[in-house]
């Protein structure tokens, strides 16, 4: 199915190499990105915590209490204001031109950051709000999976790899089918976040919004919800992005089964090196 697909992008004489490949080397570049980012986060908060203790200032003040908040509220509470933000951005109509540019994914666009910031873009607040209450949902889980698989690592390298992911499966399924429609919203990342989850705790039961009294089987629901999306993908469904769904569920079985270590190597290399460089400028 990959290489009929390959095989179509690369004939069709509306789309360059460059623009074929462009999508693929934006993800990886992403997920390089993050996790190298994350390491050297990880670093720098181990020496700040010997510089904080020192100080008594406002700003270390500050950054205590954002370490009291707890990892799960720090990512949540920054993942939502975000998505806020951006949400907010939608409604200031000098901001409509730069918005319509850079945050939907769409073939048409120019720029890959589509790719990556189309995962923080609503504009409906039903859309926003819906999302929004799966992330918060699913954020502790996720957590308590990736410490589980590496103690080190935080959650939003994989968000925004996964979103990035996803947003590139729905990229070239539009391709495929000549699809000039654009896609926005966390709901690939999400998938990424939920399928990561029941994959680690299948027994775990959820809540449907519209029956919140129903205890419904996690592996019954992600089931669902994938014979749904393809299905659509089938059909041509163009309400949801079904592809990018699929994308960010492809994202977890890839991570689940080696993924995780690449981007674990990555994070303790660039930590360690982060770390020696800083001590001996210190030092």
């Amino acid at each position: 199915m990959m290489l009929i697909l390959f095989r179509k992008l690369f004939s069709s004489s509306v789309r360059s190499h460059a623009t074929v490949w462009r999508p693929a080397v934006f993800t990886l570049l992403v997920g390089g990105v993050s996790y190298t980012a994350s390491g050297v986060y990880a670093a720098e908060h181990k020496l700040s915590q010997v510089q904080v203790s020192r100080k008594d200032n406002l700003i270390s003040k500050i950054r205590r209490w954002w370490s009291n908040v707890g990892a799960v509220n720090r990512f949540s509470i920054t993942m939502i204001s975000l998505n806020s933000l951006v949400f907010l951005l939608w409604r200031v109509a000098p901001m409509y031109r730069l918005m319509d540019k850079y945050f939907i994914s769409s073939i048409s666009s120019k720029s890959s950051l589509p790719l990556l910031l189309s995962a923080f873009s609503h504009t409906e607040v039903w859309h926003l709000g819906l999302n929004m209450l799966v992330l918060w949902s699913f954020t502790p889980a996720l957590m308590r999976t990736l410490e589980d698989m590496d103690s080190s690592i935080s959650s939003w390298p994989y968000y925004l790899t996964g979103g990035t992911f996803a947003s590139m499966v729905g990229y070239y399924s539009k391709v495929f089918k000549k699809l000039p429609i654009g896609s926005l919203g966390a709901s690939g990342a999400l998938m990424a976040v939920v399928s990561m989850v029941v994959f680690n705790n299948p027994d775990s039961v959820v809540y449907l919004i519209f029956l919140p009294f129903v205890p419904i089987p996690a592996s019954w629901a992600l089931g669902g919800v994938v014979a749904l999306d393809a299905i659509g993908v089938i059909r041509g469904w163009q309400f949801f992005d079904h592809a990018g769904h699929l994308g960010g569920v492809l994202f977890a079985v890839l991570y689940q089964w080696w993924l995780h270590k690449v981007c674990s190597n990555i994070h303790l290399k660039s930590a360690v090196g982060w770390f020696k460089a800083r001590s001996k400028t210190n030092s």
